[in-house]
């Protein structure tokens, strides 16, 4: 439960009517209680089905980055890709209120124009970085038959081989020859001895345990900046832990990824254009491959050693009521090398029991635009849509 709970009357609220969390009706205000800012809503029009909303608004932004070049190219030598030093954060008492304050300006600009940064002062040394790339290229290299001994039949829990799932069955590209992707996964859930999870060879299950403990920390101090950027930016007062408090008891998703080098194959799809579905998203790689619209084409995302990259996904896109940018990213058609990366997605292991989620979070006078959502809750209405079928 939150500390100071009815602080959170700032939230635009939003009925939900006949169990379900996308019905609009009209409310004439929130809350002035408290000291926070009226939420006046004027029958704006509401985006009841995200689901639909997010691939629409991706294929427009797509088409228009696609016009001007589908490749992907580097930042010009005049514009340096954001890296942002969030030690002030996990270290408070080694720091300055003015110190955390650059940092919560920095991650509001980048949250707000492309949705993505890069991030150092994290705390995770390079021998566990190292033990992580290491022990998910043995386990790999593997014969299928073996690593299929690591399958639970679920994509949450162990192995799942290359086209066995599909971003193109939301983001459709056009193309029948991009429905799969072309990747093979080992994933975890939070925590690691979580009965769901499967317990892979030595080596990688512990290098993943060990970095998926780390995570914690960094997730909740990015949160923290998030929270603060957010009520900067909307003039409130959030508590400092709320954008993590109101996940409730939905935690992270890590997932080992390879993806196989293919130069010369125009047709391999590695990743379809998309957002994330989530939170954030806490990205380590061996190697560049990841590409993402930033001011309207492509570029490719550096990343240097010791680095993780962090994007926002749609459920923060909601909750900041449009002010946090989902960030749009593929993976190059193209690699001399195989790429590994471990994607953390936060908020989107599974969870214990149901999580309602929160309305936007508005300024005073600010309509809501999106409806009342948790970050499983958006999952499943994808997966619905998709399959015809309910997620439990």
């Amino acid at each position: 439960m939150l500390k100071n709970f009815l602080t959170l009357t700032a939230l635009c609220a939003i009925a939900v009517v006949d169990g379900s969390e996308y019905v609009h009706h009209s409310i004439s205000s929130c809350s002035l209680q408290y000291g926070m800012p009226e939420c006046e809503e004027k029958n704006a029009t509401m985006i009841t089905e995200p689901h639909k909303y997010f691939p629409a608004q991706i294929k427009r932004i797509v088409d228009a980055a696609d016009a001007i070049s589908p490749d992907a190219i580097d930042l010009p030598d005049n514009h340096s890709y954001p890296v942002i030093d969030i030690s002030p954060w996990l270290n408070p008492s080694m720091s300055s209120d003015e110190d955390r304050e650059q940092v919560v300006q920095q991650v509001l600009n980048e949250a707000r124009s492309s949705g993505s940064f890069n991030i150092i002062g994290h705390g995770i040394d390079d021998a566990l970085f190292n033990s992580l790339y290491a022990s998910a290229r043995i386990f790999f290299s593997m014969s299928m038959e073996q690593k299929m001994g690591y399958s639970s039949g679920n994509n949450r829990a162990g192995y799942v081989a290359y086209r066995n799932e599909s971003v193109a069955s939301v983001h459709k590209s056009g193309s029948s020859k991009e429905q799969k992707d072309l990747r093979e996964l080992f994933s975890m859930s939070f925590p690691p001895n979580n009965d769901a999870n499967v317990h892979g060879p030595p080596e990688l299950h512990d290098a993943m345990s060990q970095y998926i403990e780390r995570l914690q920390v960094v997730e909740r101090a990015v949160k923290q900046i998030l929270t603060a950027a957010l009520s900067s930016a909307k003039d409130i007062d959030l508590p400092t832990t709320y954008l993590k408090d109101v996940e409730g008891n939905e935690t992270g998703l890590l997932r080992a990824s390879r993806y196989p080098s293919t130069p010369g194959f125009e047709d391999a799809t590695k990743l379809l254009p998309h957002s994330d579905f989530g939170t954030i998203t806490i990205i380590a790689s061996s190697e560049e491959g990841l590409e993402e619209i930033r001011e309207g084409r492509w570029y490719r995302v550096p990343m240097g050693i010791g680095e993780l990259h962090v994007n926002v996904g749609e459920t923060y896109t909601m909750w900041s009521n449009g002010l946090f940018k989902n960030n749009i990213h593929r993976v190059s058609k193209e690699a001399k090398k195989d790429r590994i990366s471990f994607p953390y997605f936060t908020a989107q292991g599974k969870p214990t029991s149901s999580n309602p989620g929160i309305s936007p979070i508005c300024s005073n006078g600010e309509e809501p635009v999106f409806p009342r959502v948790s970050p499983n809750g958006h999952v499943k209405h994808y997966f619905s849509a998709i399959t015809g079928k309910v997620e439990s």
